[in-house]
């Protein structure tokens, strides 16, 4: 059969050729019109905020202001600072700056130059972290341990062990399961148990977001084991020891950390409280905040049962060493999930502030557990966010965001490229999340420019 390629088609396959090439160019013009308007929507504040620092009259208008705020603030540097960071806020943008919040002092002279509505109750989101992780190096000490023990009350004869074996546990969030531990026990030639099975606990109680907080916010399954309370733990041990084929009766549960008559320690472990905060921080781990919170405000009742004292570390720490009247304020929580949880951006600067007056703190934030643009391991939560070259090794930060309420903030140290560091805080309401954290990015780069 000879195909002749002139014949043409009849007159119904033409009229679906025709339909089918209409339809085709339809969709190319539908979705090149909806790429564009995506695009322009995405571009458009990014380009308004560029255009902001692409203008020639900064320089100008600085130099005019400079010599009235030099001796207002007694350097001239400062009053520059100070005029850039005022025109930004004034900039073009569609984010309305009445809910928006920015403070930032000068650590080098420990001067502030700039305050918008810091005094104004926002939510902070997981800027709050801050609070918990300094608070924790404050009053636990940078060299703080968290420590899990086996001990035993008796001797180990033919696989026996005459006595109790106690597994001391403190509130780890950095404990992922407890095989290490039995394990320890079988190691000791341990096969049969002819005493008690002690499960003494630090908490008992399955740690839990605060009630305003999302119930989503803090999953069960994505708890560490001695966060899921002492039933949970309680059967993990027993399933381990089974499935090692150590006969034990089954595991009793003690809390409040104890001292017991021991006669033997047979396995210690120990865990930095720079290992959480890091984690924590740079990529702002709800759970580890909330555990570290806990067991900051209840150290000291740790070997009490958790009678309480009648003031919490956390109150201890704001009286003693901020000093700041925080009668308005509400605190729910360590992890800053809460909605309700309110601050305002004068006291995260005072909290910044303290944090560089104290070397040990200072370092631990600065070396370790702040995200920080251009660190492969410590970009965390900035993940998508300062890939330019001008943020490297000069941003070290915490975010917060709690898109159900569009609140934002970023709160952290800058160092300019004059030399100075910087203390800075911005926190924003009722925006979308992700123009604000453009606003805070832009705000940042006018820091280290």
């Amino acid at each position: 059969m000879i195909l002749q390629n002139n014949v043409p088609l009849p007159p119904d396959m033409q009229k679906k050729k025709k339909k089918r090439r209409f339809k085709r160019w339809v969709r190319v013009v539908f979705w090149s019109f909806s790429i564009a308007l995506l695009t322009w929507i995405l571009y458009w504040p990014v380009k308004v905020l560029n255009e902001y620092w692409s203008k020639s009259p900064i320089e100008a208008e600085t130099s005019s202001v400079c010599a009235t705020d030099a001796i207002e603030l007694c350097n001239k540097e400062d009053s520059v600072m100070k005029v850039r960071l005022k025109r930004f806020i004034t900039s073009p943008c569609r984010l309305d700056t009445n809910d928006i919040a920015v403070c930032v002092w000068n650590l080098t002279t420990d001067t502030p130059i700039l305050r918008w509505h810091d005094r104004e109750l926002m939510t902070p989101a997981s800027s709050l972290k801050l609070l918990t992780a300094i608070s924790a190096l404050k009053r636990l000490g940078v060299s703080h341990r968290y420590i899990e023990k086996i001990m035993l009350t008796g001797n180990v004869s033919g696989g026996v062990l005459h006595g109790d074996v106690i597994f001391q546990f403190d509130d780890n969030p950095m404990v992922e399961g407890l095989e290490e531990y039995v394990s320890a026990l079988k190691r000791k030639g341990v096969r049969k148990i002819d005493g008690r099975v002690v499960i003494n606990l630090m908490r008992t109680d399955t740690l839990r977001a605060h009630h305003t907080a999302s119930i989503w916010d803090m999953p069960y399954n994505k708890l560490p084991i001695l966060l899921k309370g002492a039933p949970r733990i309680a059967q993990e041990l027993r399933y381990l020891l089974q499935q090692m084929n150590i006969d034990s009766p089954n595991p009793s549960v003690e809390y409040g950390l104890r001292i017991y008559p021991v006669l033997h320690t047979i396995y210690s472990k120990a865990t930095s409280i720079t290992d959480v905060i890091a984690p924590m921080l740079i990529h702002s781990c709800n759970i580890k905040a909330d555990a570290l919170h806990y067991h900051t405000i209840h150290y000291a009742d740790r070997y009490k049962g958790l009678v309480g004292t009648g003031d919490t570390d956390l109150n201890v720490f704001l009286k003693e060493n901020l000093r700041y009247d925080t009668s308005g304020f509400t605190l729910n929580d360590g992890s800053g999930l809460s909605p309700k949880n309110m601050v305002n951006a004068d006291f995260l600067i005072s909290l910044l502030r303290f944090a560089w007056k104290e070397p040990d703190i200072k370092s631990v934030l600065i070396s370790e557990a702040l995200a920080t643009p251009g660190h492969s391991e410590r970009r965390g939560s900035l993940s998508s966010r300062m890939t330019e070259s001008i943020y490297e090794k000069r941003i070290f930060c915490k975010t917060g965001t709690l898109i159900s309420i569009g609140a934002s903030s970023l709160s952290g140290y800058a160092h300019g490229s004059n030399g100075h560091w910087y203390a800075f805080v911005v926190i924003n309401r009722n925006s979308p999340v992700g123009e604000s954290r453009l606003y805070q990015d832009m705000l940042c780069k006018a820091l280290v420019k």
